[in-house]
């Protein structure tokens, strides 16, 4: 006998996260389960970031509306990593290896809905020619740089979130080489400043307004983010007698990709 079954349509919808299929920075219009552990319900400003860098593999669109801005404030902004990666390829080749190869931890915990989700990989994710197997790996106390010059090929994405990143860890063979404990101590060291130094270049590329894009939102306006290309933010802000409310939703990169190859007929390759 047939059975009928009350399933969701599986293709072309949002992509199910913590937060649910739709989200809504009032948290008073969540679904019920659905979590509100996050910085975006609050008044605060929020710096540029990718996000769910917590997850394996973050999703690859973004997608929100502007319900009801805010009385003051609260203007969103925009910057494109991928120019900003390669600028640092071009003007700081050093740091841009840095970011390349250092892999960063992210959390996020929501103990009321029962959530604890971390994920990792490199700032700028980038192909690696040599993939892993460079002549230089890892540092040396007589070497200022890590890679071989032609290493990083394309970057094909990016994962910032200093909000949900956790502190950061040296790679495994500088803490199991082959070293005595004062190389060991000083490699750590250079380990540390040398990401420091990166960290710091890219925080203020973000902070220059020649990578930043400041647009005032209008009831009804709809914003498409790729999420592991473009940051995005929010200017701190006053709620008057309608709150600031934005609803959106999250779409995979596996199935924004998919539908692109479909639309140009698989005549495409995708990073």
């Amino acid at each position: 006998r047939k059975r009928n079954l009350d399933l969701e349509d599986g293709t072309d919808g949002p992509q199910r996260t913590l937060f649910g299929k739709v989200w809504s920075t009032q948290s008073e219009e969540m679904a019920e389960g659905a979590s509100t552990a996050d910085s975006a319900y609050s008044t605060d400003p929020l710096p540029l970031h990718t996000d769910m860098t917590y997850y394996r593999d973050p999703p690859g669109l973004q997608i929100f509306s502007m319900v009801s801005p805010a009385e003051e404030g609260g203007e969103s902004t925009f910057g494109d990593g991928l120019a900003v990666a390669e600028y640092m390829r071009s003007h700081h080749p050093q740091e841009f290896d840095t970011l390349c190869r250092t892999v960063r931890h992210f959390r996020s915990i929501d103990p009321t809905n029962g959530w604890y989700l971390e994920g990792s990989g490199p700032m700028i994710q980038a192909v690696d020619r040599y993939e892993g197997r460079g002549p230089i790996e890892g540092l040396s106390l007589d070497s200022t740089v890590w890679s071989p010059p032609d290493q990083w090929g394309p970057v094909v994405a990016i994962r910032h979130n200093d909000l949900d990143r956790l502190p950061d860890l040296p790679p495994p063979s500088l803490l199991h080489g082959n070293n005595n404990n004062q190389d060991q101590d000083e490699l750590l060291k250079e380990f540390y400043n040398q990401l420091t130094e990166a960290h710091k270049i890219w925080d203020n590329l973000l902070n220059d307004v020649a990578f930043r894009l400041v647009v005032k939102l209008k009831p009804g306006d709809t914003v498409v983010v790729a999420n592991q290309r473009c940051f995005h933010g929010r200017q701190s802000f006053v709620n008057g007698t309608s709150p600031r409310s934005v609803m959106g939703c999250y779409v995979s990169q596996d199935d924004f990709e998919s539908r692109v190859r479909w639309m140009l007929g698989g005549n495409c390759r995708l990073q």
